[in-house]
C-alpha cells in the first residue's frame, strides 16, 4: 500500500451507513445526505511517514530521486522492502544514539572520584552488552509478527550470550557487585513493562533506564574501592581512606560518591522530558512547565549545596544553564518550526549535550 498525502478537507458534510440503509433502487442524495459504504472506494491510504513530516513541519516531505530507468512504483516497492527489512537492522543497532552518551559518561564520572580499576575492562561490555540486550528484548517483545521476531532472533541469542558469559566472568572476579542488581532490577521491570504495553518511548520508561545508567557511576566507583563502604555505600564511618571529598571536607568517600551521582541522575532524567519537548512533544505546554520546574528545583538545590561548600561554585553555575536551556531552547525549537519549519537537527542538539556532559565531568574533577 502506498503512503499518500490527506485528502484535502471537503466542503459537504458526508455521513457514512451500512450498504442497505437506503431502500434499493434509491439513490444516494448528493450534497449532505447519507452515502452507502459500499459505494465509497477504499483507495485512500492510511497516514503514513510523509504525513507525520507534514504535521510536525508544516511541509510536505520531497521524494527521493529515484535511480536512473527506475519508475516510481519500483523505488516505492524497495522503499517498502526496507522498511519491512528494518526491525532486524534495527535490533543490531540501536537508533537511540543519545543513549550512548548515557551508557559512557555515568562510568567517567565514577573514574574520575574514584579512579579506574582493572575490572571494568570486564564490566564495561557486559553492561554494554547488557543495554543492547534489553534493546533487542525489547523489540522482540513489540513485534507481534512471527516472520518479524524470527528477524530478531540473531541479535537476541548474541547479544544475551555476550552479557551472560561476560557478566559471570565479571561477578567471579567482583562479587560484591552482585548487590547492585536490588536498586537495578525494579528500573528494568519499569522499562520493560513500558515496552510490553507498547509505550517504550514514554516518560516512565525513559526515566526507567535514565536512572539505571546513572548508577553507573556509583558502581565504577565501587570497583575503584572493591567493594568498601558497606551494603551500596550505606555502611557508615567517616570514609577514611576512600577517594573523593566535597570541596568543605565534609563529604568523603560515599556520602560524596552519593551526591555526585544524584547530581548525574538529575541531569540525565532531565534530558529525557527536555529531548521530548524539543522532538516529540513539541507544543506540549504542561511537559514543558514541569521541566523547566524540575530544572529550577535541581538549580536551586544546587545552588544551596555550593553556599555550604558541599558543591563547587562551577558545578552549580552549571546547573543554572541547565535550567535557562530547559525553557530557552524548547522556545526556539518552537518558534524555527512555526517560522521557518525548520527545526534544530538531532545532531544539533547532541553536540550541544556533548559539551554540557563535558563541563559536568569538569565541574566534578576540580571539587
Amino acid at each position: 500500500m502506498t503512503q499518500q498525502r490527506p485528502s484535502e478537507p471537503s466542503d459537504r458534510h458526508v455521513e457514512y451507513v451500512a450498504a442497505d440503509a437506503e431502500p434499493p433502487g434509491r439513490p444516494a442524495a448528493s450534497g449532505t445526505g447519507p452515502i452507502a459504504r459500499g459505494n465509497i472506494p477504499h483507495q485512500q491510504s492510511l497516514p503514513g511517514p510523509d504525513d507525520d513530516v507534514l504535521l510536525a513541519t508544516g511541509r510536505p516531505r520531497r521524494p527521493a530521486s529515484t535511480r536512473e530507468g527506475e519508475t516510481l512504483i519500483d523505488s516505492e516497492r524497495r522503499r517498502q522492502e526496507k522498511i519491512r527489512r528494518q526491525p532486524g537492522r534495527r535490533a543490531w543497532t540501536p537508533n537511540q544514539h543519545g543513549a550512548w552518551s548515557m551508557l559512557v559518561m555515568p562510568p567517567i564520572v565514577g573514574w574520575v572520584v574514584g579512579g579506574i580499576s582493572w575490572v571494568n575492562l570486564l564490566f564495561l561490555p557486559a553492561w554494554w552488552g547488557a543495554y543492547l540486550t534489553y534493546w533487542a528484548w525489547s523489540q522482540w517483545l513489540r513485534t507481534r509478527s512471527a516472520r518479524k521476531r524470527r528477524l530478531l532472533v540473531p541479535p537476541l541469542v548474541v547479544y544475551t550470550g555476550w552479557t551472560a558469559l561476560l557478566g559471570l566472568v565479571t561477578l567471579a572476579a567482583a562479587p560484591y557487585l552482585l548487590q547492585w542488581a536490588v536498586p537495578m532490577l525494579p528500573l528494568f521491570a519499569i522499562a520493560l513493562w513500558e515496552v510490553w504495553r507498547g509505550r517504550e518511548r514514554s516518560l516512565p520508561s525513559g526515566l526507567a533506564t535514565t536512572a539505571a545508567a546513572s548508577l553507573m557511576a556509583a558502581v565504577t566507583y565501587s570497583l575503584a574501592v572493591r567493594g568498601a563502604g558497606g551494603f551500596l555505600g550505606t555502611g557508615g564511618g567517616d570514609g577514611a581512606g576512600l577517594p573523593g571529598a566535597s570541596p568543605n571536607g565534609e563529604l568523603v568517600g560515599w556520602p560524596w560518591m552519593w551526591l555526585v551521582t544524584a547530581s548525574t541522575a538529575a541531569y540525565f532524567c532531565g534530558t529525557v522530558p527536555y529531548i521530548k519537548s524539543m522532538i516529540r512533544e513539541r507544543f506540549n505546554n504542561r511537559l514543558l512547565a514541569w521541566t523547566v520546574a524540575a530544572h529550577v528545583a535541581a538549580a536551586a538545590a544546587a545552588v544551596w549545596l555550593a553556599a555550604g561548600g558541599w558543591l563547587p561554585w562551577a558545578h552549580a553555575v552549571l546547573w543554572i544553564v541547565l535550567a535557562v536551556r530547559s525553557l530557552v531552547m524548547p522556545r526556539w525549537q518552537w518558534t524555527l518550526v512555526k517560522r521557518r519549519h525548520r527545526p534544530l537537527r538531532p545532531g544539533t542538539m547532541g553536540l550541544v549535550e556533548l559539551v554540557l556532559e563535558i563541563v559536568f565531568l569538569v565541574t566534578v574533577a576540580t571539587s
